[in-house]
């Protein structure tokens, strides 16, 4: 079979896959985000058994989404502190581990719009 051939089969398997994937797609989920909060509360309890790449993921996912959802999903107030952000989300997780299924996203727009709703 020559290359030619192959180009359309190739195309047709690739939507085919495509078709067949999950509808809903997310990158981490609540289960994960709990496990990188933990780090990042034993680093504010200045313990030193913590995970460095797992404080980053959750500091660093965490203010990405309230970066993207502010004035969308919640309305912050001005002066309002990375701290202050991560202790809402850390509080919302451990108050919901029934959502912990749920993509990590959500869970952090819940928490931050729950703890900052929008203005009327």
């Amino acid at each position: 079979m020559t290359y030619k051939r192959w180009i359309p089969i190739s195309s047709i398997l690739v939507l085919l896959l495509v078709a067949c994937a999950p509808a809903e797609a997310y990158f981490r989920d609540g289960n994960e985000l709990v496990e990188f909060m933990r780090d990042y509360e034993k680093r504010e309890s200045d313990s030193d058994d913590y995970s460095r790449y797992g404080l980053g993921q959750y500091t660093g996912f965490v203010i990405g989404v309230a970066d993207l959802g502010d004035s969308v999903f919640f309305d912050m107030p001005t002066g309002t502190t990375a701290g202050q952000i991560y202790a809402v989300v850390a509080k919302y997780l451990k108050d919901h581990p029934e959502q912990w299924a749920k993509p990590a996203h959500e869970l952090v727009v819940n928490a931050l719009a729950e703890a900052f709703p929008m203005k009327q």
